[in-house]
């Protein structure tokens, strides 16, 4: 299978971003089965930085290894629709998220302290939604170079 620069790029994008990422979610969900909630701070640090020292290098060794093609209204088109198609994930995890926070608070009428584990779990959902987004970005982008516009 013959891939464009396009796809490459996006294809090692999408390969950093679930590897770095899935590595934190699963310290995250072990975290959480333990109790801890501590420490994400750091650990989501390390994970930025090391998506964009990948993102680095694997973009300078694939701009050496092949030739950048200029982009043209296929490629517009393609990335339009993988933002809507991201953007719907997006929002529909935001609202997630915002009916879980107002559950919990219903839940917990009569003690209404957030605590640790409520604020842990709700920075990290929504950096879920954040991160799931740019996958189904990634995905769609490959799946119209792949299957093509109609």
């Amino acid at each position: 299978m013959d891939l464009s620069y396009q796809e490459k790029s996006i294809l090692g994008s999408l390969l950093a971003i679930v590897v770095v990422f899935g590595c934190y979610f699963a310290a995250v969900l072990r975290d959480l089965s333990r109790g801890e909630f501590g420490g994400t701070v750091g650990r989501l640090v390390v994970a930025g930085i090391a998506i964009v020292v990948i993102e680095i290098v694997y973009h300078i060794v694939l701009a050496l290894e092949s030739n950048p093609e200029p982009k043209d209204e296929r490629d517009t088109l393609i990335e339009c629709k993988a933002y809507r198609n991201a953007y719907f994930l997006l929002a529909t995890g935001a609202f997630g998220v915002m009916a879980w926070i107002a559950m919990t608070g219903l839940v917990r009428d009569g003690a209404p302290t957030i605590t640790a584990a409520t604020n842990f779990i709700t920075v990290n959902l929504v950096l879920f939604f954040m991160v799931l987004a740019e996958v189904m970005m990634f995905l769609t982008q490959l799946f119209y170079y792949r299957r093509g516009l109609r």
